[in-house]
């Protein structure tokens, strides 16, 4: 069995600042593997279809909806970030 990777703060803030996120971006937000990433993102598209927007054919969703289904608290890990770099 593989070891998970856990990504830092700063890493899944870094990973937030695209407007669009794909499986691998999914995989640093959320902590989870490329099957689960899937799984995600395809829930992610459904409820994007479901709210009467369409999307691109490449597999990837707004960043927006990421950080709504994972829930993040932006300036928690903006903190976080912070104490990373010791300031």
């Amino acid at each position: 069995m593989a070891k998970r990777k856990y990504y830092s703060a700063s890493e899944q803030l870094e990973a937030m600042t695209s407007q669009w996120a794909d499986n691998k971006t999914i995989m640093i937000i959320g902590g989870v593997g490329l099957n689960k990433a899937v799984d995600i993102r395809k829930e992610i598209e459904q409820k994007i279809k479901e709210d009467g927007y369409n999307l691109p054919r490449n597999a990837i969703v707004p960043m927006k909806y990421v950080i709504d289904y994972f829930k993040i608290d932006i300036n928690y890990l903006k903190k976080l970030a912070s104490l990373e770099r010791g300031n």
